[in-house]
């Protein structure tokens, strides 16, 4: 559809809606009388054109119900505008006349919640698609975020819960739709990821670490290996020599 064409912003203003509609659904516009039973003219129009009356042959498009109120299906766009009810008792005396200003509106897509990691926090984005002009709700296990009406919603790690179950909702005057669940998972820190030689930054320090306290464990096995020789073949009188003169080797 092109929206150049939406005669809601040529004909009407936001301030003069009283009632709204989304494109393709039916609707409903009540004169606010109790006619079942009674015979009375009725007249419906349109933007100053009669769209049904009960005295002239008119296109059974739109139609209305049992009590009279107009009845709209499959709105479009250009059945934006006033839509005006006069209703007259038998005598001809005038009985209601009522203006109802209807604006038809695109409905708003689906929304798709997607969610970004960082060191200490978790972004949520509600993807809106192409709607303009709506309301974002947030929501955290079915219970509403109160404030949080942007289309990103940030939280921190501390804050956030396995079982925690994120869902956004967008509307406009007219629908609503919902996202589907999101758990917004963090399967590690950002920092964890950090790569020196090729190898995650955490394992290489414990392997540096590993390896020095293997060498000095090392170290000291071998010098008390050389000890016990050195007692061993030669008695006690000699070991600090012998020692002694295997550290300047």
């Amino acid at each position: 559809l092109d929206r150049t064409e939406e005669p809601c912003m040529v004909l009407l203003s936001a301030e003069e809606c009283t009632m709204y509609a989304a494109v393709g659904k039916n609707k409903v516009i009540d004169h606010g009388l109790e006619l079942l039973g009674q015979s009375f003219h009725l007249r419906w129009s349109h933007d100053h054109k009669i769209v049904y009356d009960t005295r002239k042959n008119t296109k059974p498009i739109p139609q209305t119900t049992p009590n009279g109120s107009l009845l709209l299906t499959n709105l479009q766009l250009n059945n934006t505008g006033p839509y005006q009810v006069t209703i007259y008792d038998n005598a001809g005396k005038l009985v209601l006349d009522k203006t109802t200003h209807l604006c038809v509106l695109l409905p708003v897509s689906k929304p798709r919640l997607t969610h970004t990691c960082t060191d200490a926090s978790v972004s949520l984005r509600c993807d809106v698609g192409n709607s303009v002009d709506v309301n974002v709700v947030w929501s955290r296990n079915r219970q509403t975020l109160t404030g949080s009406t942007d289309k990103t919603l940030t939280i921190t790690k501390a804050m956030l819960k396995s079982v925690d179950l994120y869902v956004c909702t967008v509307s406009n005057k007219a629908s609503e739709e919902k996202s589907d669940d999101v758990n917004p998972e963090c399967a590690e820190d950002s920092s964890s990821t950090v790569l020196l030689f090729g190898m995650k930054l955490w394992l290489m320090v414990a392997i540096l670490a590993g390896g020095g306290s293997l060498l000095l464990i090392l170290f000291i096995i071998t010098l008390v290996c050389v000890c016990v020789c050195v007692c061993g073949g030669g008695g006690v009188t000699i070991t600090t020599p012998v020692v002694t003169q295997w550290f300047k080797l």
